[in-house]
């Protein structure tokens, strides 16, 4: 009953109820051309999701190619850079070894390096000697007596010139076959060889079949030549190094071992081929790393050029289908769940604007540290004490400067700015300007060279340059200070062995003479003292150069400083300045109070003796020497003023500029015995003191030399005396 009662109560409200009318979306859903509306709007935005996921993921398969290009790019051009250390190495052997290295030499350095674990793809370390024809006979006769009976240089004939591989290491297996080969008498090896020799670089070769193949799986290969040159220096002309040419450091490299080792894991996701030459063809080419590649054409490649050593590489990479299939196989993926359903098409869209998202960060990313790495750059640019000049290529293949750091504004005495945008002959042509009326100044062109800018003062530069595909780098390195040391050097060593050879020939010349039995006793008695005074003389010398080499190296390390008074060490000094035969002929002038020092009494001493027997050598016998010491000041501090005057012959202004020169005489005859050694060292001793030195003099009047000591800080008198030169520390001369 109840039941009937609740169904009739249900009908009852179905019969009451009145559904509302359809609205107006509803209606238009209803129609028939709503669903070719809807369904062409989805087709629009499922095209244009396919458009977009495709040329995204496009892009990304782009860019991940490009980074592995890059990275096998600039591993194989580190290994051929390692490579060409390891033979440059080999020729600071030779350099090492005065020019020659013998084969046990060069057999251990060769194992010191272990090619097969650290250098893959190297067959080996080896020399080729340059040979003229004249020598070869004694060549291969020499070679064969170190136990090559056999040995003979190939191939046989004749030629203008001729080069033997004598050394080749490991020296066995494949190795074997090139020993004694002349790589000059094959066109390919030869011009690699003489753009080594003539350069002073390293050279690379075209491809060639090295004489390690036996036939067995033969692979095409190169060869890395560094050149050697007698004299251990690299000359300056082209002509000068052929002519210094000894012969050259090398490797052979078969291509296959090598790229393996370069390559790794990368074979396995790229494709790459290397032509010799700058072209891509089918002659050229010399590697493959997938020789059984499809020939369709990949989705992504990438052309490069790879120059090592002169020589030009041109790389040509390839994308395995797995890169570029991926962007064909998403956007097909988008295209059919679009077509499926709306909802998927919007996840689509957000899938694909995450993913640009993720791209646009990692390229924000890349963007700080390119910013990053600019500023590291514009620091060591801002800091380098190399002046730098970058100049970029243009379309019509001029350079025009682009950049200058702050070094070579300042060497050049410029404004950041003055020379950007000149070309680079109207940079070489302001440059060449500075030279003045010297001769003028090299070319801006790539390679080493020596710029002078007459100054004043004259400064020496050094010039280097890179170059790149769009750049061109030129580095100057002030080279002043090294250039005149060097000059100082020489200048010095030729001096000192032309004074010590002197008093050497005529104790050797005498000697000889005294080996002689005839020689009469008085005649022997003479030739004695003659060697005698030579030895004194010798001994004299050398004591003085090991002086002077103690202070240059030592400086004043040496000193043993005490607190002494320096009248007493002056007194001390003319004591032992005198002569037997006037012993009393220095006279001593100064007051009775202590002059107080912390010295080195014994190194004073005989700068003061050094002083005193100038004096004595340039002065009559029976003028009178005058030792004076003062008290003064200068700059507010107490200095003893040490003075030797003499009525010698007296020096022109000439002389007196250069009187502390080393080796420097004021009386060039060579009648006065002395090496020019004496004032140098005094100078030397003074300054390390603390001290400087005053010189006046006159051609026939005499010479005053005034030695200017510090004195300790307590040592004052109520009213110092102060001569002329106590207020002028620099040299005077008159």
């Amino acid at each position: 009953m109840e039941i009937i009662e609740h169904t009739g109560h249900a009908e009852s409200a179905e019969a009451t109820h009145t559904p509302s009318p359809p609205n107006a979306i509803e209606s238009w859903l209803t129609r028939p051309a709503a669903a070719w509306i809807i369904l062409a709007i989805s087709l629009a935005l499922t095209a244009i999701a396919w458009w977009l996921s495709h040329t995204l993921s496009h892009d990304e398969a782009q860019q991940r190619f490009e980074r592995r290009t890059d990275d096998v790019h600039r591993r194989l051009e580190q290994r051929l850079a390692t490579y060409e250390g390891a033979l440059r190495g080999g020729v600071a052997l030779f350099a090492a070894q005065g020019g020659e290295v013998s084969r046990s030499q060069w057999q251990r350095y060769v194992s010191t390096l272990q090619l097969a674990e650290r250098y893959p793809g190297i067959q080996g370390l080896g020399v080729s000697k340059l040979i003229a024809p004249p020598q070869l006979a004694a060549h291969e006769q020499a070679v064969r007596q170190e136990g090559f009976a056999d040995y003979a240089v190939k191939p046989a004939g004749l030629r203008d010139l001729y080069t033997s591989i004598v050394y080749l290491e490991p020296f066995e297996g494949r190795n074997l076959r090139a020993f004694g080969f002349d790589m000059m008498s094959e066109a390919t090896r030869s011009a690699a060889m003489r753009r080594a020799g003539e350069s002073g670089q390293a050279a690379l070769s075209g491809t060639v079949t090295l004489m390690q193949e036996d036939g067995k799986d033969v692979q095409r290969g190169f060869l890395l030549y560094v050149p050697v040159y007698r004299g251990n220096t690299v000359p300056a002309t082209q002509e000068a190094r052929w002519s210094a040419l000894w012969g050259w450091v090398y490797a052979p490299f078969r291509i296959d071992d090598l790229m393996h080792g370069v390559l790794g894991a990368e074979s396995e996701q790229m494709r790459l081929t290397l032509h010799d030459g700058d072209r891509i063809t089918e002659s050229s080419k010399f590697y493959g790393s997938h020789p059984s590649a499809a020939t369709q054409a990949p989705p992504l490649s990438l052309q490069r050029p790879l120059t090592v050593a002169g020589h030009t590489w041109t790389v040509h990479y390839e994308a395995e289908t797995t890169d570029s299939g991926f962007a064909t196989t998403q956007s097909n993926v988008v295209a059919i769940l679009g077509l499926c359903i709306d909802a998927l098409l919007f996840w689509t869209i957000g899938t694909i604007a995450r993913r640009k998202q993720q791209v646009e960060r990692n390229a924000l990313a890349q963007s700080t540290q390119a910013r990053e790495r600019t500023a590291w750059l514009d620091a060591v640019s801002d800091l380098s004490p190399n002046g730098v000049l970058v100049f970029e290529r243009h379309d019509d293949n001029t350079f025009r400067l682009v950049f200058t750091n702050p070094a070579f504004s300042e060497l050049f005495g410029l404004r950041p700015g003055d020379l950007t945008g000149l070309s680079e002959e109207a940079v070489d042509e302001w440059l060449d300007g500075l030279r003045g009326e010297m001769a003028p100044n090299p070319p801006l062109t790539p390679g080493d060279a020596v710029v002078q800018l007459a100054g004043p003062p004259l400064c020496i530069l050094h010039r280097s340059s890179r170059e790149g595909e769009l750049h061109r780098v030129y580095y100057f390195r002030d080279v002043t200070s090294e250039t005149e040391v060097e000059r100082l050097k020489d200048e010095f060593l030729t001096t000192a062995a032309h004074e010590l050879r002197t008093p050497l020939a005529s104790v050797y010349g005498f000697s000889e003479l005294l080996l002689r039995p005839d020689v009469p006793d008085a005649k022997r008695e003479k030739l004695n003292q003659i060697v005698y005074r030579q030895a004194g003389v010798l001994k004299h010398l050398v004591d003085e150069l090991l002086d002077l080499a103690r202070l240059d190296s030592r400086g004043e390390q040496d000193f043993v400083t005490q607190e002494v008074d320096l009248r007493k060490v002056a007194e001390t000094a003319a004591e032992s300045s005198g002569t037997p035969e006037n012993p009393h002929r220095i006279q001593v002038i100064g007051g009775d109070k202590p002059l107080m020092a912390k010295v080195d009494p014994a190194k004073l001493q005989q700068a003061i003796v050094n002083a005193t027997s100038n004096a004595i050598k340039y002065s009559a016998p029976d003028a009178p020497i005058v030792l004076r010491t003062v008290l003064t000041e200068h700059e507010g501090r107490p200095f003893a003023a040490i003075s030797v005057e003499d009525k010698g012959i007296g020096m022109s202004p000439e002389a007196c500029e250069r009187a502390f020169e080393r080796f420097f005489r004021a009386d060039p005859s060579g009648h006065i015995l002395g090496a020019g050694l004496g004032l140098a060292i005094l100078k030397e001793v003074i300054t390390l003191h603390g001290g400087h030195i005053t010189l006046t003099s006159e051609l026939g009047v005499g010479t005053t030399i005034t030695l200017w000591v510090p004195l300790q800080p307590e040592v004052a008198e109520a009213t110092p005396a102060k001569p002329a030169e106590a207020r002028a520390p620099e040299l005077i001369t008159s």
